[in-house]
């Protein structure tokens, strides 16, 4: 069930939803950015002057930062609150065993540059383990990787002390990065494997960060391209056809990936080889090329190895 976005966005990721049937159940939006590719923008951020999410707030009007975003914000942060409170089981079959709650509490005894994994997968756990149980969640940019992006804007924020205003101006630059994908590629599993839905989520969450953490419009790029390159040909095969296995831990794992991406690129210039645009038109050539066994169909890869003695 999709409920109502509180205003219309071009924003790929930006609904929240409850008991999400499909991984790709993202609400569908006209393109109203003449962007079409991240070159575009770029080009745009040279022009003007402005930051990336700048050009969300002129395409968009001020009630996207002032009002729908900050909205996303709190449900992003309510769905982590609820994951790190429940204990349990996982619905479904599989016996899963909720482990956010048992992350969170293992990496507060750790050193604080120990403890960064253990936080950045709890945060994720707890989002996507609220997704496995029908809980809302928003859609970032599906809800099988509904837990990258909450995840690292919680730490940034709860951790690292960084504004709410950071934050709520990264969701704007995290939604454009994952609206130029879904633009010319595709954000859907069923589509073009996990790598369009976890590979997506990580480059939203890598050019989060790298905003917050001062970087420039090239370095965001240059993080975003990363995240993304480094999940070329990524399956997506659930055990079941539950969002469960490997989903829940594929969220943890691409968090910590988004903030190695982020801290990688502010070591450059920004300047690289392969862009942003190129690894999301070979994104979308690897997907068709996927054999449709490995396309959400859980009829290849890990969903029948696991049944298998």
């Amino acid at each position: 069930m999709i409920r109502e976005p509180v205003a219309e966005t071009g924003l790929c990721f930006l609904s929240v939803v409850e008991n999400c049937e499909s991984r790709a159940a993202e609400a569908e939006h006209a393109h109203i950015y003449g962007q079409r590719s991240m070159a575009d923008v770029l080009r745009w951020t040279e022009t003007t002057g402005n930051p990336l999410w700048k050009l969300v707030q002129e395409v968009e009007g001020d009630d996207m930062i002032t009002s729908f975003l900050p909205e996303m914000w709190d449900k992003m942060k309510e769905a982590i609150d609820r994951g790190l409170k429940t204990d349990g089981i996982l619905q479904g079959g599989l016996n899963l065993p909720r482990k956010a709650r048992d992350f969170m509490v293992k990496a507060r005894r750790l050193k604080e540059s120990e403890a960064r994994t253990g936080l950045l997968s709890s945060y994720a756990l707890a989002v996507s383990e609220e997704n496995a149980e029908g809980g809302y969640v928003v859609t970032a940019p599906t809800c099988g990787s509904c837990g990258v992006l909450p995840a690292v804007l919680y730490y940034l924020s709860y951790e690292q002390r960084h504004s709410d205003r950071s934050i709520i101006k990264a969701l704007a630059t995290a939604g454009l990065i994952g609206n130029v994908v879904k633009s010319n590629a595709s954000i859907s599993g069923a589509e073009v494997g996990c790598q369009g839905e976890i590979g997506v989520a990580c480059a939203m969450a890598a050019g989060a960060a790298t905003q917050i953490l001062g970087g420039s419009p090239r370095q965001i790029e240059y993080a975003a391209e990363m995240a993304l390159e480094h999940h070329l040909g990524l399956t997506c095969d659930p055990v079941q056809g539950l969002v469960q296995i490997p989903c829940i831990e594929r969220n943890a794992f691409a968090a910590v990936r988004a903030m190695a991406c982020a801290e990688y690129s502010l070591l450059t210039d920004g300047h690289h080889l392969v862009s942003f645009d190129k690894v999301v038109k070979t994104m979308l050539t690897t997907g068709h090329d996927i054999l449709s066994l490995y396309r959400e169909t859980s009829q290849g890869g890990l969903a029948t190895t696991f049944m298998q003695p």
